[in-house]
């Protein structure tokens, strides 16, 4: 990599300081170091705004909005990206953490022929971490649009960002699924690296989507908004991850109609520990050992 340029990386927060602090020392624990991070602050009342402060204060590499009332994750990331500096922007969750190598990984990978670039990453779960969609994948449309191959976050140009028109802020979850999709269909495939350089938090210190019913509704969101660009595989795909986000008992015949739309592994086992308690539970003791 004979290049460096800016890389800003956004981030919404809201009263969760403790896990705030451990994602800011991951962006700042990378190895690629010409990065800028923009936080918003959505009207957090433990704390959150006095240390951004200070540490804005410390680096000139820090810039700090504060929302006395919130405005959502979606408006948040929207207005950390509108004033970002960088040529590429990607993004961190507040409970979430970079790995070292992640900013220069995805620098490296980026062509201007993809949309994107992202990565696989791990699910941690406290004592277990999962690594997830670790194969490294061109992502197409169709791909796409029955799984979110493109994973949590990833590295784009600004101005890509900014010509699709940013964050949908009508979704109420899906919202970078809707946004990867956007930019998939503007600027063609994207492209997935198959090293991990993010972690979900999953340890109970943090809320994820899995069975929040605003996950459900995003889904529905989402298939409204793209049903036309869908083929019948697609839409078994987005009845899947509608199912298996509303944590209901997938049927034999549910599963029969999924044969020949992929990812049937996953949609195997959750079949099995939606109808039989103890796969359910050796599934569930499986992530704590």
């Amino acid at each position: 990599m004979d290049w460096f340029p800016l890389v800003s990386i956004y981030m919404p927060t809201k009263n969760r300081l403790f896990l705030l602090k451990k994602a800011i020392d991951s962006v700042f624990n990378q190895d690629y170091k010409n990065i800028e991070l923009h936080v918003v602050d959505d009207g957090s009342t433990d704390g959150t705004y006095d240390f951004l402060k200070e540490l804005s204060d410390e680096k000139d590499n820090v810039f700090i909005y504060r929302n006395d009332k919130s405005i959502g994750a979606c408006a948040a990331r929207n207005l950390a990206i509108n004033n970002a500096n960088g040529m590429f922007i990607t993004g961190l969750d507040d409970d979430d953490v970079f790995l070292p190598k992640r900013i220069s990984s995805l620098v490296k990978a980026y062509d201007e022929k993809y949309a994107f670039v992202c990565s696989s990453m791990f699910w941690d779960y406290g004592k277990k971490q999962c690594l997830i969609d670790s194969i490294p994948m061109e992502i197409t449309l169709d791909k796409q649009l029955s799984y979110n191959e493109a994973t949590t976050q990833v590295l784009m140009k600004k101005d890509r960002f900014i010509e699709v028109g940013g964050f949908d802020e009508t979704f109420v979850a899906c919202q970078d699924y809707d946004l990867w999709t956007r930019l998939i269909i503007q600027f063609g495939n994207a492209y997935r690296i198959a090293v991990p350089t993010y972690v979900i938090n999953d340890t109970g210190s943090s809320e994820r989507m899995i069975g929040n019913p605003n996950s459900v509704k995003g889904y529905d969101q989402y298939l409204a908004k793209f049903s036309h660009y869908m083929s019948d595989k697609n839409k078994k795909n987005q009845f899947f991850m509608r199912v298996r986000r509303e944590r209901i008992v997938m049927t034999l015949s549910m599963l029969i109609n999924q044969i020949g739309t992929g990812h049937f592994k996953s949609k195997l086992k959750y079949y099995l520990s939606s109808n039989f308690s103890f796969i359910r539970y050796l599934h569930k003791k499986s992530r704590k050992i």
